[in-house]
C-alpha cells in the first residue's frame, strides 16, 4: 500500500513539473514576442517623428525661400525619405513627404503651402 501511494507522489510530482515547464515556456515565448512588438513599435514612431521633423524643416524652407532639397533627409534604420514641392491642378504649392522601407513606400504625408510673404 506505502508503494502505490509513493507512486502516485512521483507521477503527480512529475505532472506538476510538466506543467509548470510548459507555462514557463509559454511565458518565455510571449514575453519575446512583446518585445519584437514593442521594437517594431519605436522603430514606427521614430518613422513618424522624423517625417513629421521634415515637413515641418521643408515648410521652413518655403516660408523663408530657401531650397529644400538642399536639407539633408533624417536617418531611421532602413527608412528613407523624400520630399518636393509640386502645383496642384488648382495652382496651390503641395509638398510631400514620402517614407521608403525597402524601396517600398509606407507613408505619404501633404501639405498646401501658403504664398511666400515678401
Amino acid at each position: 500500500m506505502k508503494v502505490q501511494q509513493e507512486g502516485f507522489l512521483y507521477m503527480d510530482v512529475l505532472a506538476s513539473l510538466f506543467v509548470m515547464s510548459l507555462l514557463c515556456s509559454t511565458l518565455f515565448v510571449l514575453m519575446m514576442s512583446s518585445i519584437q512588438q514593442y521594437g517594431k513599435m519605436m522603430e514606427e514612431d521614430r518613422t513618424l517623428q522624423s517625417m513629421i521633423l521634415y515637413m515641418e524643416e521643408g515648410k521652413a524652407s518655403w516660408a523663408s525661400g530657401t531650397s529644400s532639397e538642399s536639407d539633408e533627409p533624417p536617418n531611421v534604420g532602413m527608412t528613407s525619405f523624400q520630399r518636393r514641392v509640386e502645383i496642384s491642378p488648382e495652382g496651390v504649392h503641395v509638398l510631400t513627404v514620402i517614407a521608403y522601407r525597402h524601396g517600398e513606400e509606407i507613408h505619404r504625408f501633404t501639405t498646401y503651402l501658403l504664398e511666400r510673404s515678401q
